[in-house]
């Protein structure tokens, strides 16, 4: 059986005022919670099964690996994520940190106004993914601007789906780079609602 001995039989030598300066001491240098630590797990390959995302609201539905996982942004947008980009996200979101992210990598789809009625490349330009190069692309008819960014990290397209009331704006964005095969993966995938 255990006995419990107080206190002041345990630290006889600690008195009153020593008790006052180490509480003093331990006041002013509050432990600090350690922030996290997000592991970067790299990109994980896509599953080769698929699965229907349905966005009444972009007038698309869009076939994605059954693996990956999407985001629904507070601007409006979606986020399309492989399960390592989505893990390193949402520890970000939590307030971790990464020091030596690499292989992130995002599709994105919005909704821009266009209240101008500015043309699809105008819209382009606007959006600072324009390098001068632009390509086309018929997707079920309806007309489809594709442009890079300079650096090579964004690829974007814009098109006007039947019934929208805007310009869907599509991106795929990754600190490596991308081209145009990239957003023309994904388009292929697309059907207009």
């Amino acid at each position: 059986m255990r006995t419990k001995i107080p206190a002041f039989t345990l630290f006889p030598l600690v008195t009153f005022t020593n008790l006052l300066l180490l509480s003093s001491i331990l006041d002013s240098h509050p432990a600090i919670a350690q922030e996290e630590l997000c592991r970067d797990i790299g990109e994980v390959a896509p599953s080769e099964t698929l699965r229907t995302l349905e966005i009444p609201r972009f007038g698309i539905n869009i076939d994605i690996p059954e693996n990956y996982r999407t985001l629904a942004l507070n601007n409006g947008s979606v986020q399309i994520l492989d399960p390592g980009s989505f893990e390193l996200v949402s520890c970000l979101a939590r307030g971790g940190e990464t020091p030596f992210a690499s292989g992130m990598s995002s599709f994105t789809i919005h909704l821009d106004n266009n209240p101008r009625n500015l043309s699809l490349l105008r819209l382009a330009q606007q959006d600072g993914l324009y390098d001068g190069n632009s390509y086309r692309y018929n997707l079920s008819g309806t007309e489809v601007v594709i442009a890079e960014s300079g650096g090579g990290y964004s690829v974007g397209a814009w098109f006007t789906p039947p019934r929208i009331d805007g310009v869907v704006v599509m991106e795929v964005s990754c600190d490596c780079e991308v081209d145009r095969n990239d957003i023309v993966f994904e388009l292929d995938r697309i059907r207009l609602r």
